[in-house]
């Protein structure tokens, strides 16, 4: 049976070879381009059953006036009944902007030309009533229809449509932000006066995933009870396992991150003022995590993760899902750790796994700088660039601003022991608005340079201990680059 289809412009009947369904095609009569779909050949109209004699045609039918030409009779010699007319197919519905990139879509487009958006694995259109449901695996992308809870294409999980009730209480009211590790939503608490909340919706895929995932949805649970006491923190509500998946309920912050911001304005910066008063309050959610026995490292600080909120002064820090304690025994703080970083803002050692307290000190520097300028940080080499600026005699940083950007180039060292020791030294400059450089010794008061572990003169220690020498077990001094009793390398 040959494949039949209509323009649905022109509405003329085509025929259409094996393999063309869900495929754009251009209309031979109109030039239109539609997408096709075929529907078999008795669909299209034809005309009613003929008993009688047929008129004659071309020649013959000239010698015939037309005065004396009589309709055909049926054959039940009633009036003569006209063919019905032939069904139009329904139209494809197809979407005019893309649902990713929200660029313009030609009709039929099957995929978006500027980013490569599939829309629908079988190249149908998704339908007009709600928002495609977008499948979160990286390597997919397609969007399902709103009802769909598993992807037509790679049969990963989607997450739940509005109207949904989690754990009995919540509702589901739109979806925030969906990435390859889970999505957010707003939602109601129906049990608390309804509440607006925030659930953090663990999606995994695959199961071999499925317990490194819900580790990392545990500790992000548990770190939000320790910070419960800090103002730029959101609210822990509650933490709920379903099946194959999670559920972590916070505050709903109502505001947008730094990065949207700054790109939204052309990536204008934001008054240095403002930027300091921010770093201050940054300074004491790490300085609370790297306090904690085993200390805890966030590993991901950066504009990304910082919430503006609708007053245009107070922020919020979210996202602790990367953070992780650097464990309780030596053995277990010198252990490679799950690779995590944002390149960048994260220094050497948390790139080759072995992440600690001052490496969230560089990322705090390269977020700050980022904030500051504009323009996003390069790791170790914009400390480089900051210091042939500071060094240069015409440089482009005004004299009253090299202060801060002198604290950025000693945060953004190469080597762990040439930046800040700790969360408290970084905030207090930040409130002096200078680099401290010397320190007077406790017990003789001579001036040693800031973070010499040792005093020049008396050897009195200067900087708190460190975790014991690996190699002979004595204790050390922060800032120790090797151990003063069997002189052992000292990381």
């Amino acid at each position: 049976m040959p494949h039949v289809t209509h323009c649905p412009h022109c509405q003329k009947p085509l025929q259409i070879p094996d393999g063309a369904a869900g495929k754009p095609m251009r209309c031979p009569f109109c030039k239109q381009l539609f997408a096709v779909r075929l529907v078999p050949a008795a669909a299209i109209g034809k005309p009613a059953s003929d008993t009688g004699p047929r008129e004659p045609v071309n020649g013959a039918a000239a010698n015939v006036a037309p005065s004396i030409q009589r309709p055909r009779s049926s054959p039940l010699g009633a009036a003569a009944v006209s063919a019905p007319p032939a069904a139009k197919p329904p139209v494809t519905k197809s979407p005019t902007q893309c649902p990713s990139c929200k660029a313009k879509l030609p009709f039929g487009a099957t995929a978006c030309t500027d980013c490569g958006y599939l829309l629908q694995g079988d190249g149908m259109a998704i339908d007009a009533e709600g928002d495609p449901n977008l499948c979160p695996n990286p390597a997919c992308g397609v969007a399902n229809q709103p009802h769909d809870r598993v992807c037509r294409r790679c049969s990963s999980p989607l997450p739940p449509p509005a109207g949904t009730m989690l754990h009995g209480c919540y509702r589901i009211e739109k979806l925030i932000a969906i990435g390859g590790f889970g999505a957010v939503y707003l939602a109601t608490d129906t049990k608390r006066n309804n509440l607006r909340v925030a659930i953090k919706d663990m999606i995994c895929a695959e199961p071999q995933e499925y317990a490194v995932r819900l580790s990392f949805f545990q500790r992000e649970a548990e770190i939000l009870r320790q910070l419960a006491n800090l103002p730029i923190v959101p609210k822990f509500h509650d933490f709920v396992r379903q099946g194959q998946t999670a559920y972590l309920v916070m505050e709903y912050i109502q505001g947008q991150d730094l990065l949207k911001l700054m790109e939204s304005n052309e990536n204008k910066p934001f008054a240095l003022d403002q930027v300091i008063d921010w770093g201050k309050s940054i300074c004491d959610v790490l300085l609370h995590m790297h306090k904690q026995s085993p200390p805890v490292v966030h590993r991901d600080v950066k504009p990304d993760n910082i919430m503006l909120l609708d007053d245009r002064r107070s922020i919020k820090m979210v996202d602790f899902g990367t953070a992780r304690d650097m464990g309780k025994s030596e053995k277990a703080r010198l252990a490679a750790k799950t690779r995590v970083y944002t390149d960048g803002y994260a220094p050497p050692e948390q790139i080759i796994g072995k992440p600690e307290a001052r490496s969230d000190l560089f990322a705090l520097a390269g977020t700050l700088y980022h904030l500051a300028t504009g323009k996003a940080p390069e790791g170790v080499y914009t400390a480089r660039e900051l210091e042939s600026q500071l060094n240069a005699a015409n440089g482009p940083i005004a004299a009253g601003d090299r202060w801060f950007y002198e604290l950025l180039k000693i945060n953004l060292a190469e080597d762990l022991n040439d930046r800040y020791f700790s969360c408290q030294e970084f905030k207090v400059d930040l409130e002096r608005r200078q680099v401290t450089k010397e320190i007077a010794c406790p017990k003789c008061q001579a001036l040693s340079p800031i973070r010499q572990p040792y005093c020049s003169k008396c050897a009195e220690p200067l900087t708190d201990p460190a975790p014991p020498c690996g190699h002979c077990g004595k204790e050390i001094r922060m800032g120790s680059r090797c151990c003063i009793f069997c002189g052992a390398r000292v990381r």
